[in-house]
């Protein structure tokens, strides 16, 4: 009367009857033959199939642009440009702003002796040379090409009504 554990082998292979009841009538629906291990193939198969329905659904249809860090390189060259444009232009703005505050207390006549004056002597050649190197465009070349993105942005337009 010695019982002994059953190897997983065994387990695997031991048959099961599963049964659908019908609870009001007592009908029997279904009923299946299964072992442990059709259950875990099963389980595993339709796990997979999950898996694969769900990468070939993220990486063939327009929701890969969902996926942070997925995009062309082209995009990628054009957010990191208009990143700098933007951070110019706020060091622009932000040296403008200073600016306007200096002249408005030397209007109003706030100009106190606590503050340390700048005495030193400009060399406008370097001045010049910063102005050359400035990483902003002129504002030509922006108008330029706000009006040709404009343009490109009609033509598309034009094009998809015209399908």
């Amino acid at each position: 009367m010695v019982k002994r554990k059953a190897g997983i082998m065994e387990r695997l292979k031991r048959q099961y009857r599963v049964v659908f009841i019908d609870d009001e009538s007592m009908d029997e629906v279904a009923s299946y033959n299964l072992t442990m291990g059709k259950l875990y193939v099963a389980l595993s198969s339709i796990f997979v199939v999950i898996v694969v329905l769900t990468v070939s659904l993220m990486l063939l249809t327009p929701l890969r642009f969902y996926i942070p860090g997925y995009g062309s390189e082209k995009s990628r060259a054009r957010s990191i440009q208009l990143k700098n444009t933007v951070d110019s232009l706020s060091d622009l703005v932000s040296a403008q702003q200073k600016y306007e505050e200096n002249i408005k207390r030397v209007i109003a006549g706030d100009v106190g002796r606590e503050q340390e004056r700048d005495t030193t002597m400009l060399d406008m050649k370097k001045v010049k040379q910063d102005d050359m190197n400035s990483m902003l465009p002129k504002a030509a070349q922006i108008k330029a090409t706000a009006i040709q993105n404009i343009k490109t942005e009609e033509r598309r337009e034009k094009k998809k009504n015209a399908n």
